[in-house]
């Protein structure tokens, strides 16, 4: 396997390996996982063995050759990148019209055309449509590499014409281990981070310090708002300063770590008891749902109501409890 690539990544390169010793590199593939993975460059490391004048049996670019050399100095001919021009904007339907042009060319250096396609999940129907046309009619000796973090997001249209590359999350062992390498903070703060960037490595150093204080806050404001003493217009706007989906995945983890003691117990609690935290949990992910939208929503609000719904349901569970 290549050396620039991440442990997490060994299994879908050499399921790559496997497609290119069989000779079956489709057109299009799908490189697919959670955001802090750093699927880019998987897919960058396909993109340079493809074109590679040397790539070896076991598909490693030899990294010394005009090909390799031209793709190192970001300037390869045969090779097209498309990306949201800002962080957070959608990809336009102008970038993907611009890349039919791209394929009508020949080949310059490479026997083979690239194109990588980042965020592809970020697009506008128009977007879409466009890319499923080139999906559809594709070029001889081109192949489109889409990365994507939301299959959710992707229609079935698009997804159906390429072959899926999944990354998933690698074991806690070796995400711990890696990380311990890349950091120096206490396996228990790496823990934290880990829990908070939902298993990805390069997302937990990325958030850093600042999740270890965003983990103690969001907990002692859940703890608060289980004994219905927050105010939620101020926690709403201590909360601002942080990544709220992440803040909405702790608040989660911690209802269903609840959910979970609550059922192994010998003694089954009362139905109403369950049903109350299941409540909080709902709204949660319903919070979540409007949070990932594409609608311009009043986040503080959202925040706030969710928090009135939480203190809801705790003043029926404490209810329950006396």
């Amino acid at each position: 396997m290549t050396m620039s690539l991440y442990p997490w990544h060994q299994t879908p390169w050499q399921h790559i390996v496997s497609l290119y010793q069989a000779k079956r590199i489709p057109h299009a593939i799908l490189i697919h996982g959670i955001h802090g993975l750093d699927n880019d460059l998987l897919a960058s490391e396909l993109t340079k063995s493809l074109l590679c004048l040397s790539v070896t049996e076991d598909f490693d670019s030899c990294g010394i050759c005009h090909s390799c050399q031209l793709y190192a100095a970001e300037s390869h001919p045969d090779h097209s990148v498309v990306a949201p021009e800002e962080a957070g904007k959608q990809i336009k339907v102008d970038q993907i019209r611009q890349l039919k042009d791209v394929q009508s060319l020949m080949p310059k250096i490479s026997s083979a055309k690239t194109v990588i396609i980042k965020n592809a999940d970020q697009m506008n129907t128009n977007a879409f449509n466009s890319l499923l046309k080139l999906l559809e009619e594709p070029q001889e000796n081109t192949t489109l590499i889409l990365v994507a973090a939301s299959m959710r997001k992707l229609p079935i249209t698009i997804k159906s014409r390429c072959q899926t590359i999944s990354v998933s999350t690698p074991d806690r062992s070796i995400a711990i281990d890696w990380l311990k390498q890349h950091s120096d903070l206490s396996e228990q703060d790496l823990t934290t981070l880990l829990n908070l960037a939902h298993g990805a490595p390069l997302a937990a150093l990325t958030i850093g310090e600042e999740g270890i204080e965003q983990s103690k806050s969001v907990f002692s404001g859940m703890a608060a708002l289980m004994r219905c003493k927050a105010n939620p217009v101020q926690l709403s706007a201590q909360w601002q300063s942080f990544d709220l989906m992440s803040v909405l995945h702790q608040l989660q983890a911690m209802i269903q770590t609840k959910l979970v003691s609550l059922l192994d117990k010998q003694e089954m609690p009362e139905p109403a008891l369950i049903k109350h935290y299941w409540g909080i949990s709902d709204c949660i992910i319903h919070t979540m749902k409007l949070l990932s939208s594409q609608n311009n929503l009043n986040k503080t609000l959202l925040m706030e109501d969710l928090m009135v719904s939480i203190m809801q349901h705790a003043s029926q569970i404490q209810q329950h409890q006396q």
